[in-house]
């Protein structure tokens, strides 16, 4: 029996009231992929116990007492729950604004245009819808690239959106990029810290967001021992003096890396920097004509993938497996039909899903928690159900979850335990109420910069200004 039709059960009732630091459930008769080299897939059942994974086998529901509610994922694929390695959440209620938009077009419509209207409750609606459609994806983590925190309250909206989501990320906190705000950072990172981020052991992390990264805050980053998120590319001012400063390292992670030189790669490799692809994204806005993902598996790095934003496409991880797995395999072709004989191989399925999982652990810094399924990760699972259309019948199990699988299989979502999304439906969230605050938030936006939403809708006058 699939998660997605069986019976009430007392699970979601009992995770919801408990507060027990020893509060356990089983998750049995799913196929896990726990991609975890140790115990690779198997049809197993994986016990939580107060939020962290404390065992994976065959048999485990058998011998839990009759206190353990068990979910009986019969027929369904049980995953590590996905990581996006780098979103702006605060544009979340922009979403679809322009399907057409090219870099130059995305900077006007947010930073030249409505950053500078953004209310703190507006950066804290984006937040929400942005956390809403990552949990209904199966996205567990994301790293939230913050890049219009245009004063301290702004700052603090988004912190707490992000904590009343029920998501885990990494905040990623960065200047505006116009409109002379800002001028409270990088110090305010200071104060942030002490107020927000006491703990270790929580949801959410902080970090430095850098859009045109320099010496002087990497070198503000380090004295204070903040980990720095930045958008990598030729538009970075001087980047081989800043790649040869010595400050680049673990706790970093670039975005794009878009047309950086062998020599440049070959310092970010070196230095222990994460990196992430962005599939969609490059080839929509023209950052290159596609992801440099060879460079990148040249040097062995292992590699993230996310979803940038929703100015111009759907927030969709499974997407962004897919295209990444068929940019990566046609860029493969052409460089073995060029004749060269060091080009990395084809990526299959298991290598997309790779890197939605554990190499957006290594770029959100939380590859000690999350991205596999084995005892001593905290429990952020999915369960897909693949009793629908599109999905039946399948063939291999990895190759269905990358290739064919969409939001509408993720039946149910855990992150660190507790339940986020149940048997197809977000959890304690009023989406409907969500949305009328999200509607209200753009189309004022919208108009402080001339725009309707028929203008949207009907590509008329799209938000193109300057």
């Amino acid at each position: 029996m699939s998660a997605r039709h069986q019976p009430a059960h007392p699970l979601l009732d009992h995770l919801r009231a408990t507060r027990s630091a020893d509060a356990a459930f089983v998750i049995t008769g799913a196929h896990v992929v726990t991609m975890d080299p140790g115990l690779g897939e198997l049809d197993a059942d994986v016990v939580v116990t107060g939020g962290e994974i404390t065992a994976v086998a065959p048999g485990l529901a058998e011998t839990t007492g009759p206190d353990v509610p068990v979910l009986d994922a019969a027929g369904c694929v049980l995953l590590p729950g996905l990581v996006d390695s780098h979103v702006h959440a605060w544009e979340g209620q922009l979403r679809g604004t322009d399907p057409g938009a090219d870099f130059a077009q995305y900077m006007a419509i947010t930073h030249g245009g409505v950053a500078a209207h953004m209310t703190p409750e507006d950066i804290a609606i984006g937040q929400r819808i942005t956390a809403a459609q990552a949990l209904n994806n199966g996205v567990t983590t994301f790293v939230d690239n913050s890049h219009n925190s245009r004063t301290p309250e702004h700052s603090d909206a988004a912190i707490e959106a992000l904590l009343g989501s029920g998501v885990r990320a990494v905040h990623a906190v960065g200047a505006p990029v116009s409109g002379g705000a800002g001028a409270h950072l990088p110090h305010d990172l200071l104060r942030l810290q002490k107020e927000y981020f006491t703990s270790t052991d929580q949801l959410l992390t902080l970090r430095m967001f850098d859009l045109a990264p320099s010496v002087e805050s990497w070198t503000f980053a380090r004295e204070h021992d903040i980990d720095v998120v930045a958008e990598m590319g030729t538009w970075v001012p001087d980047l081989d003096t800043l790649l040869t400063s010595g400050l680049p390292g673990p706790g970093h992670t670039y975005n794009h890396c878009a047309g950086l030189s062998a020599d440049q790669w070959d310092r970010v490799a070196d230095s222990g920097a994460a990196v992430n692809m962005v599939p969609r994204s490059d080839s929509q806005f023209g950052l290159g004509a596609f992801i440099p993902v060879l460079e990148a598996q040249r040097r062995g790095i292992e590699l993230g993938i996310s979803c940038d934003n929703e100015i111009s496409y759907g927030y969709d991880m499974f997407t962004e497996m897919r295209v990444l797995l068929t940019v990566q395999r046609g860029l493969s072709f052409q460089a073995e039909w060029a004749g060269d004989t060091a080009a990395p191989g084809r990526m299959a399925p298991r290598d997309a899903l790779r890197a939605a999982t554990v190499g957006g652990a290594v770029n959100a810094g939380l590859a000690d928690r999350v991205g596999t399924i084995a005892p001593g990760r905290r429990a952020d699972l999915v369960v897909l159900d693949l009793d629908h259309v599109h999905t039946r019948p399948f063939g291999s199990w990895v190759g269905t979850v990358v290739s064919w699988a969409n939001h509408a299989n993720v039946d149910t979502v855990f992150v660190d335990g507790h339940v986020r999304k149940w048997r197809g439906e977000l959890v304690d969230l009023d989406y409907g109420s969500l949305v009328d605050a999200a509607h209200e938030s753009r189309e004022r936006l919208w108009a402080a910069l001339g725009a309707t939403v028929e203008d949207v809708r009907d590509g008329r006058g799209m938000l193109r200004p300057g």
